[in-house]
């Protein structure tokens, strides 16, 4: 059998004679020893790896065969751990113990149970006499020490020469190696060795802490020397110099924050557990949810209040204010007006993440821009819903809008409202709200309002596209209404929009709507699709319209698609309306009605189960003696219906004959009074 780890790692030539001379451990004694551990361990694991916590559980087994292995770790006692060895047949013989657990050593733990001079360790592997220990040391000795391992017997703790530790030998937090010769435990290395090692490194701190505080007198007496007062000492405070560094001044933390908020540096906005900052100042942005007086649409009714304020301050150098999740009610318009050429966005967290609540019937709930004053520019609303608390009236609005320029709404949407955009409604001039985009947005309304989800006052650009949100009613609401007698609308681009049964899809009948453009997307349901009528008494211009490339669908019912296109006029014109390449489906009425049209266009359109109430097609009055109004390249049909059924002529000329006029290449199968009616 191999030497033991004590003897092969002796510190003398004859054990404990230190007169014979240091020992130097033969590599082929290590050797030797190490081969009888890898032995142990192979045969452990050839027979399946016996574990045992007692060696009473041990003892108790014998279903095995001669020969086989198997450990005892955790028995209470400590002598009884180690690797046993069966002798005799299964079911018969007994356990003997061969060897020690090989492990090469062992780390105990001292929690301070014990005492001073007292130890107490503790290890989660059993110690046995051929391990080496290492184990910390809780608190420094007064004396003689002794140690007791797992709860064992007590043993002195002794220097490597074999003394007794001396008062103040041992220091908290020291790190010991000791092994067990049997009757003491001995430390590797001497007492007196770590003993000097801690007082020099006391020394070590200690110098430098007195150059830390020779320094700090220095410093002290040059401030002295330069004649700086200081402040007296008080709570929560800091010393900060003033810009000319001629005075040390007593800062509250929050006039430390509005410093650093004025200066080139930020605390950081993003890592947990430090500091953060109302900006951020590499993306010049702002975070409604850390204003202080915030409650995110709750109990005391601040939050218009303290959006606006963010707002003036983002509006002075230009910025983004990020709103957080939830509802956030206002107890009050927010008044966005920004003529500083400075760009403000303000972005939600999404529809249905981020959503404002009004507080009253009557509310307009974003006021953006101002009658008076410089016109207000480059603002973007982003990313957020809004649905009413209470009710509406016809009198509320969410965004209203007065004397504005490069506006953008992008991904809102607007549920149960009455008037969500309202543009230059009331204004006193000409132009009042233009550069107007609407982009991904939508809206719902279920119920009967008397004014439209979009008015239109004086302005004009107003671009409405993008399609991830779609707009839908009940049939009592208009989706685009111009009803301004003085000033008229310049500009209308709608692309791809998806809609579902409002009562009218636009509704001109103030001054009237110029240079329009309405392309793509589908509506479904409309009493009216299209009026371009202005009201009695209105010298109002619908001019310059081009719908085309947009489908029209109607449900064969009356009010869930009557009119397609209805033109009329007052003492103004309608001029230069182009009706194109629509595919126009199950009208009861009239696809086309027009009345004193001077320039309209029909062409390249499907006209398909129209006028299936007893009425023409397309119904068109013949053009004035400065006009030209034609027919062209279109498709009236039935369907799947007989021919002959339903409608009663596709196209119906009213008034005398013009020369003006055109209608050829129409594909119309004869409804019951015929094709066309009153040709030239």
């Amino acid at each position: 059998m191999a030497l033991s780890i004590i003897q092969i790692f002796r510190d003398y030539v004859t054990n404990g004679i230190p007169s014979s001379g240091n020992h130097k451990p033969a590599k082929s004694e290590i050797r030797s020893w190490g081969a009888w551990v890898e032995s142990i361990i192979s045969s452990f694991l050839s027979n399946g790896g016996l574990v045992y916590t007692s060696r009473a559980a041990l003892f108790a087994d014998l279903a095995h065969a001669a020969n086989s292995s198997a450990w005892v770790i955790g028995d209470a006692t400590a002598a009884y751990n180690g690797v046993y060895m069966k002798a005799g047949a299964s079911g018969t013989g007994s356990w003997s113990r061969v060897a020690d657990l090989p492990y090469s050593f062992v780390q105990l733990v001292d929690a301070g149970a014990g005492t001073a001079n007292a130890i107490q360790l503790t290890s989660t592997i059993p110690t046995s006499q051929s391990v080496l220990r290492v184990a910390n040391v809780f608190e420094p000795n007064a004396g003689n020490v002794t140690i007791s391992e797992n709860g064992g017997t007590a043993r002195p703790l002794l220097t490597n020469s074999g003394n007794q530790i001396s008062a103040g030998g041992l220091l908290a937090n020291m790190m010991i190696v000791y092994i067990d010769d049997g009757v003491s435990f001995r430390l590797l290395s001497d007492q007196v060795s770590a003993a000097i090692v801690a007082a020099a490194e006391g020394f070590a701190n200690a110098a430098a802490s007195s150059a830390s505080d020779a320094a700090d007198s220095a410093a002290a007496a040059a401030a002295s020397a330069a004649g700086v007062d200081l402040p007296p000492i008080a709570s929560d405070r800091m010393l900060v110099d003033n810009a000319a560094g001629t005075v040390r001044e007593s800062k509250t933390f929050s006039e430390v924050n509005d410093l650093l908020e004025k200066s080139t540096w930020a605390f950081d906005n993003n890592t947990l557990y430090k500091s953060r900052s109302n900006k951020d100042r590499w993306l010049d942005s702002y975070r409604l949810a850390e204003e202080l007086n915030f409650t995110g649409g709750g109990a005391t009714a601040t939050d218009a209040t303290v959006l606006q304020g963010l707002f003036l301050r983002a509006r002075a150098t230009g910025g983004e204010i990020i709103l957080p999740r939830g509802d956030i009610k206002l107890e009050a318009p927010v008044i966005l007006y920004n003529f500083a050429n400075k760009k403000v966005r303000i972005r939600g967290q999404g529809d249905g993440a981020t959503r404002f609540l009004n507080s009253s019937a009557g509310q307009q709930w974003f006021q953006i821009g101002q009658a008076g004053g410089g016109r207000t520019s480059d603002i973007l609303l982003e990313g957020f819903s809004c649905a009413p608390s209470v009710s509406m009236s016809d009198a509320g609005s969410v965004f209203y809008m007065r004397n504005t320029t490069d506006v953008t709404f992008r991904d809102i949407v607007v549920s149960a409202v009455r008037n969500g955009w309202s543009m230059g409604v009331g204004a006193g001039a000409t132009n009042d709200v233009i550069y107007t985009s609407i982009e991904g947005c939508g809206g719902a309304s279920s119920g009967t309002s008397g004014v439209a989800m979009i008015r239109l006052g004086s302005g004009g650009i107003l671009q409405v596209g993008g399609n991830s949100h779609r707009w839908n009613a009940n049939g009592g609401h208009t989706f685009m209404e111009h009803g301004d007698t003085t000033y008229n609308w310049d500009g209308l681009y709608v692309y791809g929009q998806f809609f579902e049964h409002f009562g009218k899809y636009v509704y001109s009948h103030g001054k009237g709507i110029v240079n329009a453009e309405w392309t793509g997307g589908q509506m479904d349901r409309a009493t009216i699709f299209f009026q371009l009528q202005p009201d009695s008494g209105i010298s109002g211009d619908n001019t310059n319209w081009n719908i085309h490339d947009t489908q029209l669908l109607g449900f064969g019912n009356v009010g869930q698609g009557d009119y397609g296109l209805l033109t009329a006029h007052g003492t103004g014109n309608v001029n230069n309306v182009r009706f194109t390449d629509n595919i126009v489906k199950g009208l009861t009425n009239r696809a086309v009605f027009t009345t004193s049209g001077d320039g309209v266009k029909v062409h390249g359109n499907q006209f398909v189960n129209c006028g299936n109430s007893g009425t023409s097609v397309l119904q068109l009055d013949q053009p004035p003696a400065n006009g030209v109004v034609s027919v062209t390249g279109n498709d009236i049909y039935l369907g799947n219906n007989a021919a002959g059924s339903n409608y009663t002529y596709g196209i119906d000329w009213v008034g005398s004959t013009n020369a003006r006029r055109k209608s050829f290449g129409n594909n119309v199968v004869a409804g019951s009074s015929g094709a066309e009616n009153g040709t030239a």
